[in-house]
């Protein structure tokens, strides 16, 4: 019975996460250019306990939500959520950014996303990928 309960509390998370990666819209940079951004992959792992040599313990994040601060910190300037494939995409004008990851649930302690700097330059997207850790030891 407690297993049956786990489940279905695992599954509700999971829709209610969906639900809520689903109301989630790119907001780009006002003036924000169409030719350049970010452009890339939320990943989370380790995925297993134990690592194989030649087998990755990672795998894509479905709706990580990915933020984007001005370089020194600040208020957000950018907003955009991972697809299914963990793949996201959000326009921004050239310049340096704080890259904020946020879990797919955001009341949830993991997987917690690793921070970075990023330069996105003119007419380019640059290619990111954001580590998630799961705690999995």
């Amino acid at each position: 019975m407690k297993k049956r309960i786990l489940i279905l509390t695992l599954c509700l998370l999971v829709i209610g996460a969906a639900a809520f990666a689903a109301t989630q819209k790119e907001k780009p940079t006002k003036g924000a250019q169409h030719s350049s951004g970010l452009r890339g992959q939320a990943l989370q792992g380790p995925i297993s306990p134990v690592e194989r040599e030649g087998q990755p313990n990672t795998k894509p994040l479905p709706g990580a939500i990915i933020t984007v601060q001005p370089a020194g910190g600040g208020d957000e300037i950018g907003r955009t959520t991972a697809d299914n494939e963990g793949r996201f995409q959000l326009t921004l004008k050239p310049g340096t950014y704080l890259l904020v990851p946020l879990a797919p649930n955001p009341s949830a302690i993991l997987p917690r996303g690793e921070t970075q700097s990023v330069t996105v330059r003119k007419k380019k997207f640059t290619t990111v990928v954001v580590n998630y850790d799961t705690g999995i030891r």
